[in-house]
């Protein structure tokens, strides 16, 4: 992801509003991050402007109480963000990662037959 299209943690937050319903007016994101942060009015202003302002979330209409849209959609974001993830925490190694979460319990049954159903898919098998 290029830097100035980099997000934040604090950006990712109103991110994954406008991920999960948008258009959203800065009045609604300011009214959900007030419910889940500490965040003041100003700060939540403040990370949708750096949004807009840096081409990642764009307002419907000029008009009246902007509504937000993401311009980057999750699995844009995830897909940018992943080998950046991957090389600082396991030096690029996914066979690493995917280990780890074995490892841990993150994965469910339900998951890896989810991804064996996927290879499956990408190289072509039916079985």
């Amino acid at each position: 992801m290029p830097a100035d299209k980099a997000i934040t943690n604090a950006e990712l937050e109103v991110m994954r509003l406008l991920w999960r319903e948008s258009p959203l007016t800065l009045a609604k994101i300011r009214d959900a991050l007030l419910q889940t942060t500490k965040w003041n009015h100003s700060t939540i202003k403040t990370l949708v402007y750096r949004l807009r302002d840096r081409g990642i979330i764009e307002p419907l209409d000029k008009y009246g109480p902007a509504q937000f849209v993401p311009l980057v959609s999750e699995d844009e974001y995830r897909s940018m963000e992943t080998p950046t993830f991957l090389n600082r925490v396991f030096e690029g190694n996914a066979k690493a990662l995917v280990a780890t979460l074995c490892r841990d319990g993150e994965l469910t049954e339900g998951d890896i037959d989810e991804l064996k159903a996927y290879f499956k898919m990408e190289d072509g098998s039916n079985a």
